[in-house]
């Protein structure tokens, strides 16, 4: 199995960009149903990117890579022609409605906001003034480590929307990778050197296949969004059985990872006229889980009669 966060060592300002290292909460925004079972079952989800999204923003990605590489002729063309070609049908697999189901990675992401008191955020899980949303604030440090002792080795950071940002990205790694196979492009064929092309070739689109889901197109910038990222592989020990649950009518696997009580930080509860019992009945439903100890903040949005 590919060490992916070995991947992006090899690209430390990409990997600051994503994550820069420093502890923060982050915020889990979800129905009141589906709080409900999270805490009960002390259970979240993982779930597969690729039904959770639409398919410009599954594609967002795949095009710019496309697009840049068109505009970097020094590249080496051996290399990366192979690379737009791999994105390419990748592109119209999503695009045509097809799948390969003999892909031997699937990815699977949890999403959070960094901001706790989001109104984009808070909309998408709201019904009216009487029905509201909450989140989950998680501690990003326990959380990840946690993880980490339970087997989700994952790659974790800062979605990014500037397309600035964006460009600069795909150019420190199509930069990265392109000396590493111009290195041995004028080498005598050998065995050996073939398969060092095809390592080169191998990393690549998997480092971009997972910097490429950490990209969304500039009008979602609201969101401020944060997500894990767990790579399960079906030919390694990371391989773990997925479950399915129906949203809108799509069928999508997820993986459940069971998190410690420790790492939950606060509940924070969506903007509501009736905010008092919605306070007090939160309270109620966190003491009966265990959770009577964490701190429950109420928004500060002011809704509109």
């Amino acid at each position: 199995m590919l060490d992916y966060d070995g991947l992006l060592k090899k690209i430390p300002k990409v990997k600051k960009l994503l994550d820069d290292g420093s502890n923060h909460i982050l915020y889990h925004y979800t129905k009141p149903e589906k709080l409900l079972s999270i805490l009960e079952s002390g259970t979240i989800r993982f779930s597969n990117a690729l039904y959770l999204n639409d398919k410009e923003e599954v594609t967002y990605s795949y095009k710019l890579i496309g697009n840049l590489i068109d505009e970097m002729p020094e590249l080496n063309k051996e290399l990366f022609s192979k690379i737009k070609e791999h994105f390419y049908k990748k592109y119209k697999n999503i695009i045509d409605g097809q799948d390969n189901f003999n892909n031997k990675s699937e990815y699977y992401t949890i999403s959070f906001s960094t901001e706790s008191d989001n109104l984009t955020l808070w909309n998408n899980y709201s019904k009216g003034q009487t029905y509201t949303g909450y989140n989950i604030g998680f501690c990003k440090k326990d959380l990840i480590a946690d993880m980490e002792k339970q087997g989700f080795h994952s790659v974790y950071g800062n979605v990014i929307y500037s397309k600035e940002t964006q460009m600069t990205i795909l150019k420190l790694i199509f930069e990265k990778w392109n000396k590493e196979f111009e290195k041995i492009a004028c080498a005598k064929i050998t065995p050996k050197i073939l398969e060092k092309q095809q390592d080169i070739l191998f990393e690549l689109a998997d480092i971009l296949s997972i910097v490429s889901l950490f990209f969304k197109n500039p009008y979602f910038k609201d969101e401020k969004e944060y997500r894990i990222i767990f790579i399960s592989n079906y030919s390694s020990n990371s391989y773990r059985q997925t479950k399915i649950f129906e949203k809108n009518g799509l069928f999508i696997p997820y993986i459940e990872y069971k998190f410690l009580k420790k790492t939950v930080n606060s509940i924070n509860i969506g903007p509501t006229l009736d905010e008092n019992i919605f306070y007090t009945s939160t309270c109620r439903m966190l003491s009966n889980f265990g959770y009577d100890k964490k701190t429950i903040n109420r928004s500060k949005i002011p809704l509109r009669y």
